[in-house]
C-alpha cells in the first residue's frame, strides 16, 4: 500500500523531470555562466579571463551613462507598455462584443505578432524612410505634410517610432491575454446589472476592469518583461540611434558584447537588467495575490 503511494505521488515528478532537465540547461546554465563573467575581465575574443570581483559592477554603478541608459529604456518601455495595454484592452473590447464575422478578425489580429520581428521591423523601415517610405507619401497626398518627416534621423522621434512599431507588433498578443479574461466574465453579471438599470459606462467601471483586475497586472507584467527585453525592432530601425536617442539596455549590451568585445562588462549590465526584472516582477505578483491574502 505505501509503495503504491509512494509510486503514486512520484509520478507527476517524473513527467516533468525532462523538462525540468530542459529549463535548467537552457536557462540555468547560461544564467550561471552571465554572473561568472560578470566577475572577470574576458573579452569574446579570446583573451584569457581574470577575475577582477566587484570591479565591473563598481565600474557601472559610477558610470552616468548607464543611469542615462537605464533611464531612457524606462522611459521607453512605460510609452510602449501604455499603447499595449490600451490599444490591446480597447481591441479586446470590441473583439469580446457582438460583431459580424469575429472568428475572423480575432485570426487577422495576430497577423503581426505571427510574422517575425525583423521582418516586421524592416517592413516598417521601409513605411517610415524619409525619401521614399510610404507614410510620408500618403501624407502628403492628403495635404497633412508639406515637406516629408524623416521619421528614423532624430532621436525624439525616432523614440517614438520604434515604440509604436513594437507596440504594433505586441498588442495582438496583450489583445489575446485580455479576451481570454473577458470572455471569462458570466453574463449573468451584466444581465444582473441591466436590470437594475446600469448604463455602459457602470457596467464596465464596477462589473468589467474589477473582473479583469488579475488579468491586466498579468498582461502588464508580462508586458513590461518583453518590453523591457526588445531587441530585434530597435536593431533594425535605428540601431540605437540617432545620437544614443533609442540606445536601450539590450542595445547597449549588444554594443558590449560585439562590438567592444567586452564580455565581462556586458555580463555585468545583463546581471543590472536581471535585477531590475525580477524586482517588477516581485512587485508585480504581490498585487495579483494581494486580494488572495
Amino acid at each position: 500500500m505505501f509503495t503504491e503511494l509512494r509510486k503514486r505521488h512520484a509520478t507527476p515528478y517524473a513527467l516533468i523531470a525532462p523538462v525540468l532537465i530542459f529549463m535548467i540547461i537552457v536557462y540555468g546554465y547560461p544564467l550561471l555562466l552571465t554572473f561568472k563573467y560578470s566577475f572577470q575581465d574576458v573579452s569574446l575574443i579570446g583573451s584569457k579571463s581574470i577575475f577582477v570581483g566587484l570591479a565591473n559592477y563598481k565600474r557601472v554603478l559610477t558610470d552616468p551613462k548607464f543611469y542615462n541608459t537605464l533611464i531612457l529604456t524606462l522611459k521607453w518601455t512605460v510609452l510602449t507598455v501604455a499603447l499595449k495595454i490600451g490599444f490591446g484592452f480597447i481591441l479586446a473590447m470590441f473583439l469580446n462584443g457582438e460583431i459580424y464575422l469575429k472568428k475572423i478578425y480575432r485570426f487577422l489580429v495576430l497577423i503581426p505578432w505571427a510574422i517575425p520581428q525583423v521582418v516586421v521591423s524592416i517592413l516598417w523601415a521601409w513605411i517610415l524612410d524619409g525619401q521614399y517610405g510610404y507614410l510620408n507619401y500618403y501624407l502628403q497626398k492628403m495635404g497633412l505634410i508639406e515637406n516629408a518627416i524623416y521619421w528614423l534621423s532624430s532621436p525624439r522621434l525616432a523614440f517614438i517610432s520604434t515604440s509604436v512599431v513594437d507596440a504594433w507588433i505586441g498588442i495582438p498578443l496583450v489583445t489575446m491575454i485580455f479576451l481570454s479574461g473577458l470572455s471569462a466574465i458570466p453574463d449573468s453579471f451584466y444581465e444582473a446589472a441591466r436590470v437594475d438599470g446600469a448604463n455602459a459606462l457602470q457596467k464596465f467601471v464596477h462589473i468589467t476592469l474589477p473582473s479583469m483586475k488579475k488579468v491586466i497586472l498579468i498582461a502588464l507584467t508580462l508586458t513590461t518583461i518583453w518590453t523591457f527585453n526588445s531587441f530585434n525592432v530597435i536593431f533594425v530601425l535605428t540601431g540605437g540611434g540617432p545620437m544614443g536617442g533609442t540606445e536601450t539596455m539590450m542595445i547597449r549590451i549588444y554594443k558590449e558584447t560585439f562590438g567592444k568585445y567586452n564580455l565581462g562588462m556586458s555580463a555585468t549590465l545583463s546581471v543590472a537588467v536581471f535585477v531590475i526584472l525580477t524586482a517588477l516582477s516581485i512587485f508585480y505578483w504581490k498585487q495579483i495575490n494581494k486580494d488572495e491574502d
